[in-house]
């Protein structure tokens, strides 16, 4: 969870204040923090797709060779 945490924080705050999210993940509702974990989980598993594809392609490349 701090990997998340880290994450909001360190976030510009001007795209905070945009979205009306508070400056700092302590001060998230629990809806809020909801959100934020949803989000990155579901962007976690895109780039895990993406880099399992890769993956594939390259193993692909190498036994043609």
């Amino acid at each position: 969870m701090n990997k998340i945490e880290d994450t909001y924080n360190m976030m510009p705050t001007i795209f905070k204040e945009h979205a009306g999210m508070p400056d700092h993940y302590n001060n998230l509702t629990t809806d809020q923090k909801r959100f934020i974990i949803e989000m990155f989980d579901i962007d976690r598993e895109a780039v895990k797709k993406s880099l399992l594809e890769t993956l594939n392609e390259m193993k692909g490349l190498i036994d043609e060779l």
